[in-house]
């Protein structure tokens, strides 16, 4: 089966119970583009727990946290190495070209992930957070005084995209472009020929930040990498590139979404945000809480062989997306899931679990809580702009494409 690829089966696969058939197209469907985490919800109320899809050339998606965690934890029948024909969004398009570590299996995984442990761990980014807080004031100074702006392109994009760009060491004066091409390469409306092409453009721009960096070492991550040890050598160039590539497409997506989903909640909930304003404290638990309710990330994966699963029949071969987003409205983890309730003490799966549990997630939630600190310490209360709702899209990643905001 090639998975995410626009077209739809005319035959589902005999393996396949008619039960198991429900017809969601991650991509376009039009209640997911109204209200994307409101579809979500209606996926774990009105499909199978695992269902099949004919959509995007057919495959398998996974709704629940348990099941979602039982594959997760079985690298060896579930597997993340994902060729080519079945995701753009783990492979580029030049041969050899492996997203690490996500694109590995354990143990290999496990070699390519530890010279990412340390430089984002909680310890090494804390220094960040003044730098974080002056980025934050300077783009709310561009905006309150106008007493409104597009969320997204003015705070959301700008502020861990910048971050993340001097954090890598990358050019920040080529913001717009390069999340250009992020988006491009999340997209799942894109047809094959473009997400091509935009992998290549991305490689292309990290291989001449990799090759600055063979000159001359900085105070950045891809100089740190380049100095890592797997199995006792430094990485190979082919290597600095998959790792350079992930990052790139880690770090300008997934936080601007989840800044984006978050503040559009608080901007429809008053009484969350005059609370959050009065007690900063309340802050860490309100963000695990917004992460929870608007998960940003699905993962593929691909089966290896036969094998059966919370009851249903896989065949080596079929490919499957784990709705993360689905899985944190799971009423089995979550009581009363569509509330927001602050003091819940389940893990949410935004961030995945098993193996490859996001190695961002520090880097994240630092972002997070001082962003909501200043926001709410200096903008006053705001709401959606009636005049222009805010847009949405689909794909590998639930994304905000325009957030209008008003205040007083």
């Amino acid at each position: 089966m090639h998975a995410f690829s626009g077209q739809k089966l005319d035959k589902i696969p005999a393996h396949v119970p008619p039960e198991l058939v429900y017809e969601y197209d991650n991509a376009r469907d039009p209640r997911m583009l109204e209200d994307p985490h409101g579809r979500m919800r209606s996926l774990i109320l009105e499909a199978p727990p695992i269902f099949f899809t004919p959509y995007n050339g057919g495959h398998w998606f996974v709704t629940r946290k348990q099941a979602i965690v039982d594959i997760t934890m079985n690298p060896e029948v579930y597997s993340n190495k994902i060729s080519g024909e079945h995701s753009g969004e783990h492979k580029d398009s030049q041969p050899g070209l492996n997203l690490l570590p996500i694109s590995e299996d354990p143990p290999r995984h496990t070699a390519y992930r530890t010279p990412l442990n340390q430089p984002l761990s909680a310890k090494s980014l804390a220094g960040l957070e003044s730098a974080i807080r002056v980025m934050a004031n300077e783009l709310i100074d561009k905006v309150l005084a106008a007493g409104r702006c597009d969320f997204l392109s003015d705070i959301a994009e700008p502020l861990p995209v910048t971050l993340f760009l001097k954090l890598a060491g990358m050019p920040t004066n080529r913001l717009a472009e390069f999340r250009h091409l992020a988006v491009q390469a999340a997209s799942a409306t894109v047809d094959p020929a473009t997400r091509a092409e935009t992998f290549k453009q991305i490689a292309g721009i990290m291989a001449e930040s990799i090759q600055s960096r063979q000159e001359k070492r900085e105070e950045d991550l891809l100089s740190r990498l380049l100095d890592a040890k797997i199995d006792g050598r430094n990485p190979t160039f082919q290597e600095m590139l998959g790792y350079s590539m992930l990052l790139f497409l880690g770090g300008l997506d997934t936080v601007v979404n989840a800044m984006s989903f978050g503040v559009r909640h608080l901007a429809r909930d008053q009484e969350l945000q005059a609370k959050l304003r009065a007690d900063p404290s309340l802050l860490p638990g309100a963000i695990e809480e917004l992460l929870r309710l608007y998960g940003i990330a699905s993962v593929p994966r691909r089966v290896t062989r036969d094998t059966v699963c919370h009851g249903v029949q896989f065949k080596q071969g079929d490919t499957m997306l784990l709705l993360l987003p689905a899985a944190n409205y799971d009423d089995a983890a979550f009581p009363n899931p569509e509330q927001f309730m602050l003091g819940r003490t389940e893990q949410h799966m935004s961030f995945n679990s098993g193996p490859h549990r996001c190695v961002g997630l520090n880097l994240a939630r630092l972002e997070l809580k001082v962003f909501y600190q200043e926001w709410l310490k200096r903008v006053p209360p705001f709401r959606l702009d009636p005049q222009a709702p805010p847009r949405f899209m689909g794909g590998f990643t639930l994304a905000v494409t325009s957030l209008p905001l008003v205040w007083e």
